[in-house]
């Protein structure tokens, strides 16, 4: 009997040794299967990294791009518009070019207008002045 119970525990030490490798051997490929994953995920991460950084490169060149558009639409603005005092023109983008060029418009008619308004005014006419009386003083 003694020898029966003996077989018995190596039986079920077998079955469990049997058990445990086959879990073993499962849990092994899981975790080879979750590796392989894994490194894929790592290759799309770097390749989007990658991407990334290249439109973030072709961002800056287009801000650049653009700044310089803007600065020489600024320097044509300014030239083609002499009346107008350079330091009206402002603006970061050629909408704000454009409305600064609209209100500096109208401030230097305004002023225009004022200073015509303001000669005709005060205008002297034309030819000898009128004879006044000597003076012997």
């Amino acid at each position: 009997m003694e020898e029966e119970i003996k077989k018995q525990e190596e039986n079920m030490n077998q079955e469990e040794a049997e058990n445990s490798e086959n879990e073993s051997e499962g849990l092994k490929n899981k975790l080879g299967a979750l590796e392989k994953e894994s490194a894929g995920r790592e290759l799309k991460i770097n390749e989007l990294e990658r991407k990334l950084s290249d439109v973030s490169k072709k961002h800056k060149e287009t801000e650049n791009s653009l700044a310089n558009a803007v600065n020489s639409y600024r320097t044509l603005i300014t030239g083609n518009n002499a009346e107008i005092p350079a330091e009206l023109i402002h603006g970061k983008s050629i909408e704000e070019i454009d409305n600064s060029l609209m209100s500096a418009k109208i401030l230097v008619n305004k002023i225009r207008q004022g200073l015509e308004s303001e000669v005709s005014a005060t205008r002297i006419p034309g030819g000898a002045p009128v004879r006044g009386e000597p003076d012997i003083s």
